[in-house]
């Protein structure tokens, strides 16, 4: 029988805590509480399954629980609570999605804890039984991280906001154990950034993408593919001689897109800086990735010469359809893009409303699951088929 799930309930309210304990436990799961600024240090460095969090802590906050909880483990699961209104709860969520932590719920005190059972509950339900934010269930052994029968390549495809044709597709790696199934990629890229090997995986990814392009029509034809590449591989002195001899065998460097993702902070900026432009020189593009959180931001676009700027899904899902303008930190992103002779993306569509927004705040281009989830190389033209079925209703 499996273990139970483990919550990790942090407030300041010794009580309060209990509650939600009993609560956790009536819905199956196991919990544990932390109170004071020590406990919950300690605390946050253990192994549970989902987090939740009062903002208000007394001697310190939630914001800032917030950002331990985004540097130690990524993707957590969390469940907001305050007694601040729902804007100070709207606004913490955002926050939230910054430090790449899932918010699954926000409750504004006194809330019913019936409400909070279901919440937990239906999470349990759906969620992915091979992610465990705080070290994967399943052990990878050093050998088995790159091993190149386990890793493979999906593709989301970007779309003109205007006339809805493809202008690129986005390489996705995935990990997949022969036992237990896909492993996300929250975990699996955090094993190799810990084991200091991503050169090697962006290499794998450089072999995989430049293979099935090379192989499959769809990518062939395709103007644009996109590789990520960590902030950690900007120190690389040998990637652009790498890059050009790994992906122009199958494309021109005029058709490779790299996408600068931050999982880790900058520490030295003119070797990234030196990177950058070397690869820009060989002809390849550069997109800033996740623009408008962590330091993705105005200075970093400012320095490099990027030619694509990706509006981040977090800063996506603050557009709302009923508002009388549109969001500002979002717009003002496209303006800084398009000042800068940036073609702008927007991340995370996943709604015709969002595509609509983002289409009429000037997003040149849109990316997300209402165009298509990331998809085997052979599922490309059907993705693109459905999609122009889509876009002839979208108006």
């Amino acid at each position: 029988m499996a273990d139970p799930a483990r919550v990790l309930v942090i407030d300041d309210e010794e009580a309060i805590c209990e509650l939600i304990e009993a609560v956790a436990e009536s819905a199956g799961f196991s919990a544990r509480s932390a109170s004071t600024p020590a406990d919950i240090e300690r605390a946050i460095e253990g192994r549970f399954d989902l987090v939740v969090l009062d903002l208000s802590l007394g001697e310190m906050d939630g914001i800032e629980v917030m950002s331990r909880l985004g540097s130690l483990h990524r993707g957590m699961p969390v469940i907001l609570v305050s007694g601040a209104d729902q804007s100070l709860l709207d606004t913490a969520g955002r926050i939230a999605e910054m430090h790449k932590l899932r918010v699954i719920g926000t409750f504004a005190k006194p809330f019913s804890l019936d409400v909070l059972r279901t919440a937990m509950s239906e999470w349990s339900q759906v969620s992915d039984q091979a992610h465990d934010p705080t070290g994967p269930k399943i052990m990878v052994g050093p050998d088995e991280l790159l091993n190149p029968d386990f890793l493979h390549l999906v593709y989301q495809p970007k779309v003109s906001t205007v006339t809805g044709e493809v202008t690129g597709v986005e390489a996705l790696v995935r990990w997949r154990h022969p036992t237990h199934g896909d492993v996300s990629p929250s975990v699996f890229v955090a094993l190799i950034e810990e084991a200091g090997r991503t050169s090697e995986l962006l290499d794998s990814v450089m072999a995989m993408a430049a293979r099935d392009r090379l192989r499959y029509r769809a990518l062939k034809s395709m103007p644009d593919v996109s590789v990520n590449i960590s902030v950690l591989d900007l120190n690389d002195e040998e990637l652009p001689r790498r890059a050009q001899r790994m992906l122009t065998e199958a494309a021109p460097a005029e058709a490779w897109t790299f996408e600068v993702t931050e999982t880790a902070p900058i520490t030295e900026a003119a070797p990234a800086l030196s990177i950058l432009t070397r690869l820009r020189l060989a002809g390849f593009r550069l997109a800033v990735d996740d623009f408008g959180t962590g330091s993705s931001n105005y200075e970093r676009v400012l320095a490099a010469p990027f030619t694509e700027l990706k509006i981040d899904r977090a800063m996506v899902g603050r557009l709302d359809i009923d508002a009388a303008e549109p969001d500002p930190m979002v717009r003002s992103g496209v303006e800084v893009g398009h000042s800068l002779g940036l073609h702008v993306v927007a991340e995370g569509v996943e709604t015709p409303d969002q595509f609509r927004m983002v289409r009429d705040i000037g997003c040149d281009a849109a990316q997300g699951y209402l165009i298509s989830a990331p998809v085997a190389p052979v599922q490309i033209d059907v993705a693109l088929d459905e999609w122009r079925r889509k876009f002839d209703f979208l108006g």
